[in-house]
């Protein structure tokens, strides 16, 4: 999923930010983790809307830092391992992060937490999709805490030009895979 994405937000993305209709909302805890909220509209069916979250080999496509995206495992109870590469960051400290993301799909919502722990010591979150009208609303919403120390203000601009950034593509995606 665009869980990979997730891991840009955390370290961030290039460096362009392009104006979108996109909301990000970012919240510094006081354990050093990020709270990260954002939120797009589509003209888009459920359907196509999931086709992208799902996509988990795909990512590397259509989100800029994901350098690797791949299913490790298919779990019997309907849970995948998914393993993923992003490389992020601002100005000279640009960083590459791994997870390993146990998935779960339900109804309106994809779940994600990292269970290998190799970048993070806390990052989990989930991606949710609403019908409205002509189209869906999309959520998303992380907390991630990485094992690395950065400046807070450095690592907060990052964090958040890295969820825009990874909200903006998986939106242009859905909309390109809407258009074909």
């Amino acid at each position: 999923m665009r869980l990979i994405a997730v891991l840009l937000l955390v370290l961030g993305g290039y460096a362009g930010v392009v104006a979108s209709e996109t909301e990000v909302r970012l919240v510094q805890l006081p354990d050093k983790a990020y709270e990260v909220q954002g939120a797009f509209e589509v003209s888009a069916s459920s359907s196509a809307v999931w086709k992208v979250l799902t996509d988990y080999e795909g990512i590397p496509a259509f989100v800029s830092s994901m350098k690797v995206s791949r299913v490790r495992e298919m779990r019997a109870d309907g849970s995948l391992l998914v393993e993923q590469k992003a490389t992020g960051g601002m100005f000279i400290l640009r960083r590459t992060v791994t997870i390993l993301l146990e998935v779960r799909r339900e109804p309106q919502s994809l779940r994600f937490e990292d269970v290998g722990r190799e970048s993070f010591w806390r990052y989990e979150g989930e991606w949710r999709t609403e019908n409205i009208p002509n189209g869906a609303r999309v959520t998303y919403r992380l907390i991630a805490q990485p094992d690395f120390m950065a400046p807070a203000m450095v690592m907060s601009r990052a964090v958040k030009r890295g969820a825009l950034e990874l909200l903006d593509q998986v939106r242009a995606e859905i909309v390109r895979r809407s258009n074909l």
